[in-house]
């Protein structure tokens, strides 16, 4: 049996077995959710992505297993270690510097230093994800946001 249907009957058992344990927690309904109600959907998720994998696998006789080597080759790793630090830092510096800001910081390193972007797209993109956030949060669900600290006197966003 092939590595590939391995990790997809191992994905399977997973999905099924985050669903049977937010069960036990309690689903709730619609209205009024109980703590096992989004586990469950992830898990529902989960255990369909996984069993489709597996048919595709099974079904279309897959490729022959790569060697990790050929696996691994194509990874750039530079961006899986900037994407967590930017997250990082934006939760970091999130209270100080404000949302409409830190995003704003977040959005020009995730466009430009991640994706390497021209700067036009990389500016227009992140004031267009801020003003919908804004949008959404503050107008339409009326959840705060945080507003960052006073910086030199004056309140940073």
């Amino acid at each position: 049996m092939t590595s590939h249907k391995l990790s997809g009957i191992l994905w399977l058992l997973v999905g099924t077995y985050v669903c049977m344990h937010a069960y036990y927690l309690g689903l709730g309904d619609f209205r009024e959710p109980g703590p096992g109600f989004i586990f469950f959907l992830a898990g529902v998720a989960l255990t369909v992505l996984s069993a489709i994998d597996l048919l595709v696998t099974v079904f279309l006789k897959a490729k022959k297993d790569e060697s990790l080597k050929q696996l691994w080759s194509g990874v750039r790793w530079q961006k899986i270690v900037n994407v967590p630090l930017g997250l990082c830092a934006w939760a970091f510096f999130l209270d100080w510097l404000g949302f409409n800001i830190c995003t704003l910081l977040l959005m020009i390193f995730l466009f430009r230093i991640v994706e390497k972007l021209k700067w036009w797209i990389t500016i227009s993109s992140s004031c267009l994800i801020i003003a919908t956030s804004y949008l959404v949060f503050m107008l339409w669900l009326d959840i705060p946001l945080p507003r960052g600290e006073d910086f030199l006197g004056f309140r940073v966003s």
